[in-house]
């Protein structure tokens, strides 16, 4: 039988005893939406050092192998990443334990192989997929699809760790074979990109659910830079999206915040990949919309009514701050970009080092250049150099 423990100072009802497990910038800004509420979550912390941990005083520093022992103080769990005991979870939830959203769900977005199935037998277009456990494999699909191809982990890796390879030959497949031992990978035809776009759906157990507008994310040096909304796709393959987003998240049974990434390609909207939890497109929506993704998956796993989703401006463009090889740290170029007006500026409390996401940026504007202008200024200031 599982003990309820009452947090500290906290009249509220055991519903909103909610556990959070991570504790990075995606739990900190998940927990600064709760606090909105009169909810203060815990957190189940890996580092002191980290983003959510700098500004979340009811957090626990533990092993992530404490994880039974942290959900026995909640009454309401949620997931900030997938590095997940997905057989742990299992158990928790058979006992009655309120996982959300639920293992259905987390085993879709942990483990790739079995997201490609559940989706493909479900009748969602998917890449051609295959499990790379050898030479042989690779062979077997190249031999039938041509180069190039994509190499993914099956499993997310740790932060910062890389996770999917573009190879162009075999040669370039084998390095990639040889260099990732130990890790489950898998091999998908490579996808003409149009463009890459993302819908968030929120979600409560029952299936009341919400979707954002479409927004697109640009990439540059495999980092995504610049997040944009309304996607410009036009009104058909947006409503496609939105159509094929809701219907995975009930097919799943998702609770709070389903992110679907989609590749429009020159034949369509493919399904790239699934996040369970508030995801890095979902940011603009704190300024953006009505009720930010984080606010919407507080309300979902608890079971609250969901609020509007809709965007609060013609244009909402964001920008990430990624660290660059010269150490430069955005803090100490804070006042200049607070000079930057109209920008909302969200700094993680991080130590630069390049290529580590460190905040972001968010502009709203009449146009989609207007807002993406002045978040890049914003962005410029941050990181010490002239705008572009």
């Amino acid at each position: 039988m599982r003990a309820s423990v009452i947090f500290m100072g906290s009249d509220l009802p055991p519903l909103y005893r909610l556990g959070i497990v991570g504790s990075g910038q995606i739990a900190r800004m998940t927990h600064a939406a709760a606090l909105q509420l009169g909810i203060t979550p815990r957190l189940l912390a890996e580092d002191l050092g980290d983003s959510a941990v700098l500004a979340a005083p009811d957090a626990v520093f533990s092993h992530p192998d404490a994880l039974a022992s942290f959900v026995q103080t909640c009454e309401v769990v949620t997931f900030e990443h997938e590095r997940l005991d997905l057989g742990l979870l299992e158990r928790l939830e058979a006992d009655g334990m309120a996982i959300r959203p639920g293992v259905t769900s987390i085993r879709a977005a942990f483990d790739k192989m079995h997201q490609r199935r559940v989706l493909l037998n479900r009748g969602f277009n998917v890449p051609i997929f295959a499990e790379l456990r050898s030479p042989d494999d690779l062979l077997d699909f190249t031999n039938v699809f041509d180069w190039p191809a994509v190499i993914k982990s099956v499993r997310a890796g740790l932060p910062g760790q890389r996770s999917h390879w573009i190879v162009e030959n075999r040669g370039e497949a084998m390095a990639v074979i040889s260099e990732q031992q130990g890790r489950e990978l898998m091999i998908e035809n490579y996808q003409s990109i149009v463009k890459e776009l993302v819908v968030l759906v929120a979600r409560r157990p029952g299936g009341n659910a919400r979707c954002y507008p479409v927004v697109e994310t640009v990439m540059s040096d495999s980092h995504c830079k610049e997040i944009r909304t309304p996607a410009a796709i036009g009104p058909q393959v947006a409503a496609e999206a939105r159509e094929l987003a809701l219907k995975i998240a009930d097919e799943l049974d998702a609770v709070g915040i389903l992110a679907v990434e989609f590749f429009l390609t020159p034949d369509g909207l493919v399904i790239n990949e699934l996040a369970a939890r508030p995801h890095n497109a979902g940011h603009l929506t704190i300024e953006g919309s009505p009720t930010s993704q984080f606010e919407n998956h507080v309300r979902g796993v608890l079971d609250l009514p969901l609020g509007p989703t809709r965007m609060n401006a013609p244009a909402v463009v964001t920008v990430n701050v990624v660290g660059a090889y010269d150490g430069v740290d955005p803090s100490q170029h804070l006042a200049e970009a607070l000079a930057v007006e109209g920008i909302h500026i969200h700094l993680y409390g991080k130590s630069p080092f390049p290529g580590r996401k460190l905040g972001h940026v968010t502009a709203l504007g009449d146009d989609l250049d207007q807002a993406s202008e002045l978040a890049r200024r914003g962005e410029a200031a941050l990181m010490g150099r002239r705008p572009v």
